[in-house]
């Protein structure tokens, strides 16, 4: 009988505990206005290996996790797909962590593993230039034809450089601001803004953002409008490898991030002040900045799809596309 009320003790606990987190304030207000967007059409594209490479104008183009090779075409009216197969290299073992990239009509598959980033046209789907680079965990081409990549240096801390030039040469920089142990307290995801030579790199555990030109030299440091400005993450090093990994959870602020020329799109982890569990149980905060000082601008959500999760979302244009486990969604801009 103890063992029984202890259990049911238990259980309350934990739910007082999940009720408690569910209603922290996080010291902010999301400026809500309506009409901001609204659902075009989705589609069913079978698998949710595949993920966002970029577009043609005419179709989105999405690379496949499990198969790196392979590519999927849609159009932007989500009435016609087509798998295509790459080709070249066709000898040459590709990791399943690479990741596809299309940008200004060519085609990369960047394998930070191996290391080297595979080229070619977007027109034929053909990878007919190899460029060497060393080991990188993000890479995004810039307008110039070079790279700006994200690695590992000596002191087992984040860097961003620029290669200067085919050889894979970096000139790094010291942008990135080390807080807990330089690696996962800089973790994040890099952005070319389309249409310029602006990049910009979101944080994913404080409330910051960098934009850069393609050089990478600083044009301002912006804020998300949370206040969470301390990576909140736990590590520890692993005594048999040396390596370092997280060693809780982390306390994500900002968990994906998009831009169009003149929006930056930050999709928040946290709950605003004047939202309630209610209002964010089946939907995801999208938070909107200005491309050209950072400035917050306003906030909208997309909402749950089918019982799934926004797992990844871009934006090309006025349009923005949505993928829902094996769905893919599209969505108008009204601003």
């Amino acid at each position: 009988m103890f063992f029984f009320f202890g259990s049911i003790l238990f259980m309350v606990l934990i739910r007082a505990l999940s009720i408690g987190a569910d209603n922290i304030k996080n010291d902010f207000i999301r400026k809500l206005p309506s009409h901001l967007i609204f659902g075009i059409v989705a589609k069913d594209i079978g698998y949710n290996s595949w993920y966002f490479s970029g577009d043609n104008f005419k179709s989105i183009v999405l690379g496949n996790i499990v198969a790196p090779r392979k590519v999927l075409l849609v159009d932007t009216n989500f009435t016609h797909t087509n798998t295509i197969n790459l080709t070249g290299f066709e000898g040459t073992e590709i990791y399943k962590g690479s990741s596809l990239i299309v940008d200004s009509g060519s085609i990369y598959l960047m394998d930070g593993l191996k290391p080297t980033i595979f080229k070619g046209l977007l027109s034929n789907m053909h990878l007919n230039q190899q460029i060497q680079t060393p080991y990188f965990t993000s890479s995004v081409p810039t307008n110039d034809g070079l790279f700006v990549l994200r690695y590992i240096n000596s002191r087992q801390e984040n860097v961003l450089a620029k290669t200067k030039d085919r050889l894979g040469r970096l000139q790094p920089t010291n942008l990135l601001e080390k807080q807990v142990d330089g690696v996962f307290c800089t973790d994040g995801v890099m952005i070319k803004v389309p249409g310029s030579q602006k990049m910009i790199y979101v944080y994913y555990y404080r409330n910051q953002f960098l934009c850069t030109d393609s050089n990478l030299n600083l044009l301002y440091k912006g804020k998300t409008i949370d206040t969470v400005s301390q990576a909140q993450i736990k590590v520890e090093k692993i005594t048999s490898t040396g390596e370092t990994t997280m060693s809780a959870p982390p306390f994500y602020v900002n968990k994906l991030a998009s831009a169009n020329s003149r929006h930056l799109f930050v999709q928040s982890a946290l709950r605003a002040n004047n939202e309630t569990g209610y209002m964010t149980k089946d939907v995801s905060m999208i938070d909107v900045y200005a491309i050209a000082d950072g400035k917050y601008q306003f906030s909208f959500y997309l909402p749950d799809f089918r019982g799934f999760k926004v797992r990844d979302f871009k934006v090309y244009g006025q349009s923005l596309y949505a993928l829902y486990d094996h769905y893919l969604y599209k969505y108008q801009l009204n601003f």
